[in-house]
């Protein structure tokens, strides 16, 4: 008879243990994360602003070319998961007068993104320089800024600078989660 009443309460307190509300679990990180999670992710850190100065040099001739002090703030961002899309506004200031100041809107649709990729804004410069003909040139940005580059179909390129390597590195995972979820990506088998 003991046994029985113990069973019966038993019973009892598991159901009431089901009936109570049970939170939601949190969201899920990485991989597992729905592609709402991770554009809301994306939506919250994106936005900022980044001061920094680069300090140019001629390698070849040892010179030092004049330092170039930039701000860029990236603004009003906007993800659109039904569309796969973020929308953002842009403000550059070269630093020396308002003529050089550009603003714009930007937008990426994440099924045409094909590249992310993440590098130190002053490789970034030496890269582009090289490119350009120019690979005698080389920077120092300071403080040290982090580039996250997206590109898209056209080969074009929207970047994202951070001061932290660590938020920069886990936007940049972020984001190429969101163009996976999306159907983007690289489309070469190599």
């Amino acid at each position: 008879m003991k046994a029985f009443w113990i069973t019966v309460l038993a019973l009892g307190s598991l159901g009431s243990a089901a009936a109570q509300d049970v939170p939601p679990l949190p969201p899920l990180r990485g991989d597992a994360a729905s592609l709402k999670d991770t554009m809301k992710f994306l939506q919250d850190k994106l936005p900022g602003k980044v001061n920094f100065i680069i300090y140019p040099h001629n390698n070849v001739a040892g010179t030092d070319l004049p330092s170039i002090k930039r701000s860029i703030e990236v603004s009003n961002m906007s993800a659109d998961t039904d569309r796969c899309r973020i929308g953002y506004h842009v403000r550059i200031d070269n630093g020396k007068n308002t003529n050089n100041i550009v603003e714009k809107d930007n937008e990426i649709f994440l099924k045409q993104v094909r590249e992310i990729t993440l590098i130190p804004l002053d490789q970034l410069l030496q890269r582009t320089d090289a490119e350009a003909g120019h690979p005698e040139r080389s920077a120092k940005v300071d403080p040290p800024i982090f580039v996250v580059v997206v590109k898209n179909d056209a080969n074009a390129s929207l970047l994202f600078r951070f001061y932290e390597d660590t938020l920069a590195d886990r936007v940049s995972k972020a984001m190429q989660h969101a163009v996976e979820l999306c159907g983007g990506g690289n489309s070469e088998p190599f």
